[in-house]
């Protein structure tokens, strides 16, 4: 079940869930809003093939780390970076989440989380956005702009088989 606004202030006084640092602004009916980092990851190698033979793919090898230290980050149309959330988002075994974009941002063409938007149930990491620009335009994109959704959900029952926790407490994109 989805949680609304309620259930998840009441999970954040038992500690299910923490976001640090929190706005209760940024607390909608049934979902928060997490802001922009000034970290990145960009993809620019072009020639280069990707090379993706099993589980063991470590995407950090094929793009630079940057830190725009408060400015912003330039897309250009088609680009691909990785950005993070400025908020770390803990949740206990009994927490899980979905990233989404948020809609004033999908309507000009900006996708802010492509595929992976499971947030497992006991992390407690900074959110890697996936952000692409569908933009016939370039994009500027500013640390602190509120670019994405979590929605909460209770999970029922205890975690079973094998758990990848190779992303469980990752500082960078």
């Amino acid at each position: 079940m989805i949680l609304g606004r309620n259930a998840i202030l009441e999970l954040m006084k038992t500690g299910d869930i923490r976001i640090d640092p929190f706005d209760e602004n940024a607390l909608g009916p049934a979902s928060y809003d997490i802001a922009l980092s000034s970290k990145f990851r960009i993809f620019d190698r072009y020639g280069e093939f990707i090379d993706i033979r099993d589980d063991s793919f470590d995407p950090a090898r094929y793009g630079d780390l940057v830190d725009t230290e408060g400015g912003p980050i330039e897309i250009q149309p088609g680009q691909l970076v990785l950005g993070m959330s400025a908020e770390r988002i803990t949740l206990s075994d009994r927490v899980m989440g979905w990233i989404s974009g948020r809609s004033r941002f999908a309507r000009i063409g900006l996708l802010v989380h492509v595929s992976s938007n499971l947030i497992q149930p006991g992390v407690s990491n900074h959110q890697i956005l996936e952000i692409v620009n569908l933009s016939p335009r370039p994009m500027r994109l500013w640390p602190g702009v509120r670019i994405a959704q979590v929605v909460f959900e209770e999970v029922k029952g205890a975690a079973e088989g094998p758990v990848d926790r190779r992303y469980f407490t990752q500082t960078s994109p």
